[in-house]
């Protein structure tokens, strides 16, 4: 159960709990307030007039409390939303946009998923239009679970036969809306690619459709940019397809290779590159796909 809640939040690790403890004293101090008005009021039980100042209580005292909790206990953002929702469904706030929810699939380090985080997550304004809601990851000891931790973001472990079985396709598209893959090593498998149309992105090393395909990261890749005696390489960012590399493209951008250069030298470059441009291009295309939600509205 308390799994489902935190892929549900978006939130997990210490500021789940703290979470749990706020509804906590929020329930029983509601109770006990409730118990000590009716007392006081000499209220029969269960007359009309002690339901009156239970379900009272509940809407509006339980959601007052729920705030000053969330406040006590570090959390008043989460519970602001969180709220702001009730009253929306409820008619009486004007209904708030949604930001997009990104599930950021890596394998590695996870040097880009951190950019994505600190561009959306940390950023006020920004945090609005996206929020990574979730880290997939195919490798239990990879370095981008100990981001995921630092910035209380679920973490989904997925083995190439969970995958390849579609045995997460549901509950992918019903809690992402965008699956952004940031150095993750599985092919997609066309069933999830075909869920997410134009809302699956991919980051490549290099200027495709050179030096992509199957078994083309990392290091591999440019080793081969170098070894084919270009004069620039560069990352692409580009839909994802049924094909290695292969779906339309979306952003490129370039950088020289000089004389003597390597690929961990490279390498840099690239991930300059990749740290520069990848959070925006997303953000960009995102803003795009809910303008034109919009303007079909």
């Amino acid at each position: 159960m308390f799994d489902k809640l935190q892929k549900k939040w978006g939130i997990s690790g210490w500021r789940f709990f703290w979470v749990m403890v706020a509804f906590g004293f929020t329930g029983t101090t509601t109770a006990w307030i409730s118990a000590q008005i009716t007392s006081w009021l000499s209220v029969e039980k269960f007359s009309f007039t002690w339901w009156s100042l239970k379900i009272g209580m509940l809407l509006i005292g339980y959601q007052v409390l729920l705030l000053f909790f969330g406040f006590l206990f570090g959390q008043f953002s989460f519970f602001w939303h969180y709220e702001r929702k009730i009253l929306s469904r409820m008619g009486l706030l004007p209904k708030i946009p949604e930001p997009a929810r990104l599930a950021v699939f890596a394998s590695g380090a996870g040097s880009n998923a951190r950019k994505l985080i600190e561009y959306f997550n940390l950023d006020k304004e920004r945090s609005k239009l996206a929020h990574v809601t979730m880290i997939v990851c195919n490798k239990p000891d990879a370095g981008v679970i100990k981001i995921a931790d630092e910035f209380d973001i679920p973490v989904l472990h997925l083995t190439r036969a969970a995958l390849e079985s579609g045995v997460h396709n549901k509950m992918f598209k019903k809690r992402t809306d965008w699956l952004i893959l940031a150095g993750f090593l599985f092919k997609i498998p066309p069933a999830l690619v075909q869920l997410f149309p134009r809302k699956m992105v991919n980051l490549h090393p290099a200027l495709l459709p050179l030096h992509g395909g199957k078994g083309m990261y990392g290091n591999r890749v440019h080793e081969a940019v170098i070894a084919s005696g270009a004069a620039e390489s560069g990352i692409t960012i580009h839909y994802v397809d049924e094909q290695y590399d292969h779906g339309e493209t979306i952003f490129q951008a370039t950088c020289a290779i000089t004389p003597g250069e390597t690929p961990e030298t490279l390498a840099k470059k690239i991930h300059a590159l990749e740290h520069t441009h990848y959070p925006e291009v997303v953000a960009r295309i995102v803003q795009n796909a809910k303008n034109a939600l919009n303007t079909k509205k």
